[in-house]
């Protein structure tokens, strides 16, 4: 599994709300090389829910079936190849907290350029006619100089004519709102929620001279740090993550922008200008 936003960036990911913890992190350098390091987490009772399905399935007297392990080296080496030409596995090690276990992986590129982020590389979308290709890729463009620049290309819907096309109503994930939320729905939205976390953040290994990014300190770039521990018990930010379900990212751009806490840049590219 992989990022990254990853975010229809947030927005496919946030299905398996509470499970999971994301954080991804790009280092460029000046001659546009650099890193990833992702660190993905799952929550430890999903597991073990996951583990007791597989027991059920399995049936009385049959083989007891393998734990499930989320660290998967073999995986993660694979995943490089997915991730753009130049793009070489370097180490991974497990990690571990009190409520969740996973991994951080860490892979070298040797051309920003040809690096591309996938939101969500194991749950493609359907397109119109029935076939399945994955969601919009978070893309890079890199020209040498001094300054060097940097733009980083946001997924956006599907263009027509030059124009945004606004996404198509699914009544099934948009849920039409029938007032306030009730304490119960509330309770349940933050037993589903709560727990998630997403970070994505560009570092560069220089010194920024512009940039027209919301977020940023020192040298790092956010674009993303979306912490629903930081929500709380807000009834409206609960309603608005009630419509988030199988929304789109400009859509959840507008309804994200006020939540307290967090951080999700709008512009469709960020560039940044930075010397050595």
């Amino acid at each position: 599994m992989n990022f990254l936003f990853r975010l229809s960036f947030i927005i496919s990911l946030i299905l398996l709300a509470g499970c999971f913890q994301v954080d991804t992190v790009v280092r460029v350098n000046p001659d546009g090389s650099g890193t990833v390091v992702e660190t993905m987490m799952f929550s430890k009772k999903m597991i073990a829910q996951m583990n007791d399905m597989m027991q059920g399935l399995a049936g009385e007297g049959s083989a007891k079936p393998e734990p499930i392990d989320m660290y998967e080296p073999d995986k993660l080496k694979a995943q490089a190849a997915q991730m753009g030409e130049g793009v070489s596995f370097q180490s991974a090690k497990r990690s571990e907290t009190a409520d969740y276990s996973g991994y951080t992986a860490f892979y070298a590129f040797k051309d920003i350029n040809k690096l591309k982020l996938n939101q969500q590389k194991d749950a493609p979308e359907n397109t119109a006619g029935g076939e399945k290709k994955p969601p919009p890729p978070v893309i890079f463009h890199f020209k040498k100089g001094s300054p060097a620049m940097l733009t980083i290309e946001m997924p956006r819907d599907k263009a027509v004519n030059g124009k945004s096309e606004p996404p198509k109503e699914d009544k099934e994930a948009l849920p039409a709102s029938k007032g306030a939320i009730s304490d119960e729905e509330a309770k349940k939205l933050m037993e589903t929620f709560m727990g998630m976390k997403i970070a994505l953040s560009v570092d560069v290994n220089g010194a920024i001279k512009e940039t027209n990014a919301s977020y940023l300190s020192g040298n790092r770039i956010t674009i993303i740090d979306f912490d629903l521990a930081k929500l709380g018990s807000s009834i409206p930010q609960l309603e608005k993550l009630k419509q988030l379900k199988g929304n789109s990212l400009a859509e959840a751009k507008d309804l994200l922008k006020d939540f307290p806490g967090m951080k999700m840049d709008m512009n469709d590219q960020l560039t940044v200008e930075f010397t050595k």
